[in-house]
């Protein structure tokens, strides 16, 4: 199965434009140093995470801990001078720099979007000599053997499902006023993985908003994300992930969404949820199974919900052009009819608006399956196209990874287990991109290899955090892991694998194979179920 805004008026699109050009222009002025380059990108992290600050409070903030996480690169450091609900202006300076980078936002409380004036760089007073050291390249420290091997360590005070670091003011339909907490608590220190931020959106907290008939605090925070994604592509996780919290064919979802849509017909985001929800209902009513072990009542009932979906598409992408949430749910529809043109046309439009995007190409590439009426020289064609862009998203080069993917997946269903490591293995080398650790980590519980598995499922949720099937696959491989140990050790891998599956089910509940998980644990290790909250 292919992978799984919020209209402000047209108005914005001449800003994003703007903001996009005077980029380009500071960039091409003149060369810059490293320095400056990771000065520049800081400031435009900087200024997408504004906007969604103030998508969240109306006003802009001048405390970094109160907005989106910056993952800012080694050396750099932002001082937010000034912030206001009418605009806000930042400096940044490099450890080894020559030069100071500015960034300010205006509003007049007409956009979502603050019109951007920079980043622009200005030389410090420095003397020759020192201008000609800090100038140098610098080379981050390389990580020790011991360090890029180890695991993500099991926490068992940690709690997945608390969301701490972005709280939303949200009067929900009923008229009350509430605070939303939308972030997903990270464990670690890490804050950056194979080139995005780690910490993204919880997803329950999302559907719960729902739940709550939050719909005001809903439209503004994936409005402010939506846009936000079109000047940095790093936000794009956040925003699917928000997205996703819909992705699960839970009937008590549907007449929120209902509701949600019928009070605001003009929400693109209400209608790209729905959609997400009618999308995950129709692969839900086709099921897993090959097309030849599918019914004809299964595909019929797949198509209504398609059409429904289709018929939410349509009208969200004509509210707003610039959706990528809609450009990535009519790139995955289009697997169902293996309408492989259709997918790149899709995509081609889509890339217009971002054109750095991982998740868009991700989308495309699944449809480039075999399985979907592609091939391998086409997969191969793809990832050889967008390869220049990873200059500036290194993820994409993971796509040349998938066809060894798929490749590992068919060697280990024919029972040639050295060539599907093989492959797993050169997957990897493309990219430290979580699908590929999963597969291999599949691939090592099937073999008996817990420990092997469990690191490779560590890593898939460190990039994947509420991924409710590496979870699952996760508590399968603790629990055997238990069994083998004594004492505390055995203790910590049991209440892990209970806090996994707990998890699994609360993310998809539909899931029979969470389900039955849930029982097998609840029946045999009983004692090591989390406290009730």
């Amino acid at each position: 199965m292919p992978t799984n805004h919020n209209g402000f008026g047209a108005g914005r699109w001449p800003t994003v434009i703007l903001v996009v050009l005077s980029l380009l222009a500071c960039s091409e002025r003149r060369k810059t140093t490293i320095q400056g380059t990771e000065m520049r990108v800081a400031l435009t992290d900087l200024a997408g995470a504004e906007d969604v600050y103030y998508a969240n409070n109306l006003r802009y903030s001048s405390d970094q801990s109160t907005i989106v996480a910056l993952t800012l690169p080694s050396g750099v450091s932002i001082t937010i001078d000034s912030a206001d609900e009418h605009g806000w202006h930042a400096s940044a300076t490099h450890e080894y720099g020559v030069e100071t980078c500015y960034v300010s936002g205006r509003n007049d409380g007409s956009s979502a979007l603050a019109s951007v004036e920079g980043p622009t760089c200005k030389p410090l007073q420095v003397s020759a000599t020192l201008r000609d050291v800090r100038g140098r390249i610098i080379v981050p420290p390389t990580p020790t053997a011991s360090a890029k091997k180890a695991p993500v360590p099991i926490e068992p005070e940690a709690e997945a499902s608390a969301a701490s670091a972005a709280s939303v003011v949200a009067k929900p339909a009923s008229g009350t006023t509430e605070t939303l907490s939308l972030w997903l608590a990270t464990t670690g220190s890490q804050t950056e993985n194979f080139g995005y931020p780690t910490q993204t959106i919880d997803r329950l907290a999302v559907r719960q908003a729902l739940l709550a008939r939050s719909y005001d605090a809903l439209d503004r925070v994936l409005a402010a994300y939506g846009d936000s994604v079109q000047r940095d592509y790093r936000v794009e996780y956040r925003l699917f992930d928000a997205y996703g919290a819909f992705g699960v064919a839970m009937p008590t979802l549907e007449p929120r969404l209902n509701e949600w849509v019928r009070l605001r017909p003009k929400s693109v985001a209400a209608l790209l949820a729905r959609a997400t929800f009618y999308r995950a209902s129709g692969w839900g009513a086709r099921g897993t199974a090959l097309s030849r072990e599918t019914t004809s009542q299964q595909f019929q009932r797949m198509n209504a919900f398609f059409q429904r979906a289709a018929a939410d598409i349509t009208t969200a992408h004509n509210l707003d052009p610039k959706s990528i949430v809609a450009y990535r749910l009519m790139i995955d529809m289009a697997a169902s009819q293996r309408r492989i043109r259709t997918s790149r046309q899709m995509l081609d439009e889509a890339l217009k608006i971002q054109p750095y995007s991982f998740l868009l190409r991700l989308a495309h590439m699944h449809n480039l399956l075999p399985k979907w009426g592609g091939s391998y020289d086409a997969m191969e064609e793809f990832a050889n196209e967008s390869a220049p862009y990873a200059k500036r998203n290194p993820r994409l080069m993971a796509l040349k990874g998938f066809v060894d993917l798929d490749r590992a997946e068919n060697f280990e269903g024919d029972d040639q287990k050295g060539d599907a490591i093989e492959a797993y293995q050169r997957a990897l080398r493309f990219g430290d991109y979580w699908e590929f650790h999963y597969q291999r980590g599949q691939y090592y519980s099937r073999s008996d290899l817990d420990e092997e598995a469990l690191e490779d499922f560590n890593a898939v949720l460190l990039q994947h955090p509420q991924s409710d099937d590496a979870l699952n696959s996760r508590a399968r491989v603790e629990y055997e892991l238990a069994r083998q140990a004594f004492g505390e050790t055995k203790d910590v891998y049991f209440s892990q694998a209970f806090r996994d599956i707990l998890m699994a089910v609360a993310l998809d509940p539909t899931d029979q194979n969470h389900l039955e998980q849930l029982v097998f644990y609840q029946k045999n290790i009983p004692e090591y179920a989390p406290p009730q909250q």
